[in-house]
């Protein structure tokens, strides 16, 4: 469907790679399919990890999957629509000032924006990067256990609402519409 272009628009939720490697034994005849037929998990030496999640960080990844949206399905329009850090525990974090200094998300954030503006740059129609939540919000999958959002919501205290560090920086980002940072491509 997407190779021949019968989609508008494509949006992506992008929050890890799922690496895979050849299996290493044959699929038995009579297991009903399933896609892991064709694969078995991969997990890289040396790769950054959220902890909290399991997840591995791997920026490159919105632009590795640009390019190939690009080169292999007509460079159709599309976006992320969803992506983010989810931390457990996040008051541990926080500073004096009573602020949570997420500077994590920041580097998380930071560093798949450069990768979706160098995918623009080499041509991909990426067209947004959407963050999945900007407060910290209820999962289906774990509640409020790991956090997402720029804005924290403190449930001992009525749900108040305060800014981390990282709204500090998307503010900031916002109104420069500059994107500082220094990237190790081999690694991210």
């Amino acid at each position: 469907m997407i190779a021949d272009n019968t989609v508008d628009e494509l949006g992506i939720n992008l929050y890890y790679p799922h690496r895979v490697k050849a299996p290493s034994r044959a699929w038995h005849p009579d297991t009903p399919f399933h896609p892991a037929y064709y694969y078995e998990p991969f997990e890289l030496p040396g790769r950054r990890m959220n902890r909290s999640r399991g997840w591995e960080i791997y920026p490159r990844i919105i632009y590795d999957m640009a390019m190939r949206i690009k080169n292999d399905y007509r460079n159709i329009d599309w976006f992320v629509a969803e992506s983010g850090m989810g931390v457990e525990n996040e008051a541990q974090f926080r500073n004096r000032d009573g602020i949570i200094d997420d500077t994590y998300r920041i580097d998380f954030i930071s560093e798949h924006l450069y990768y979706t503006l160098l995918a623009r740059e080499e041509g991909a129609n990426c067209h947004g990067y959407m963050l999945w939540a900007f407060t910290d919000n209820v999962s289906p999958m774990n509640a409020f256990k790991n956090r997402y959002g720029l804005i924290e919501i403190d449930l001992d205290n009525q749900r108040a609402r305060r800014a981390k560090k990282s709204a500090s920086w998307f503010r900031q980002l916002r109104d420069t519409r500059r994107l500082t940072l220094q990237v190790d491509d081999e690694w991210k």
